[in-house]
């Protein structure tokens, strides 16, 4: 009887035990190439980036500025990118997806930006329409606002002693909702 119920376990920990040392194998950058067809999709087999081979050294942070109707141009002010984290987090954070949505939007476009400079190109991209339809969409504006420019800046986060530098200014926009005739 022991026998029985003994070969099912053993079956299972061996697919575990497997299943592990294929998930090891994933994570390697030249990886063996029987994994391809035993996922292909790597749906299966995690890859995990926890501890990333090149890790960030900057920050980002996305500044806006309008236009106004008088011609005017507001001061730049910094949109948050990420909130301030409490506690309640580990368990509760409905906006980490629009933080990580927005992360990895302003990471695609500063990749677009180090291939590309020409700036009628870039305004078409994916990464730019997206973090424009953000800025005209969610960012708040200023009263009598009828356009909007967003900049990204790189920072060396709490390192003081570097200067921030600018990475990309976009075109002003319309604001949402003030299109002219």
């Amino acid at each position: 009887m022991a026998l029985r119920t003994s070969i099912p376990r053993y079956g299972l920990y061996g697919l575990l035990l497997s299943w592990f040392g294929l998930t090891a194998a994933q994570q390697f950058k030249k990886r063996p190439r029987f994994l391809d067809t035993l996922d292909p999709a790597n749906v299966s087999l995690p890859i995990s980036t926890f501890f990333a081979p090149n890790p960030g050294s900057t920050d980002t942070h996305l500044l806006m500025r309008n236009r106004l109707a008088d011609g005017s141009v507001s001061e730049w002010t910094e949109f948050p990118m990420t909130q301030a984290r409490s506690s309640s987090h580990m368990v509760w954070h409905p906006g980490l997806r629009a933080e990580k949505a927005l992360l990895d939007i302003v990471t695609d476009l500063t990749a677009v930006l180090r291939e590309e400079r020409r700036v009628e190109y870039v305004q078409l991209t994916v990464p730019y329409l997206s973090l424009l339809n953000f800025v005209t969409s969610r960012c708040k504006s200023v009263p009598n606002a009828e356009q909007v420019q967003f900049l990204l800046v790189s920072s060396a986060g709490s390192d003081e002693s570097e200067e921030p530098s600018a990475l990309f200014a976009s075109a002003f926009h319309d604001v949402v909702g003030t299109h002219r005739a």
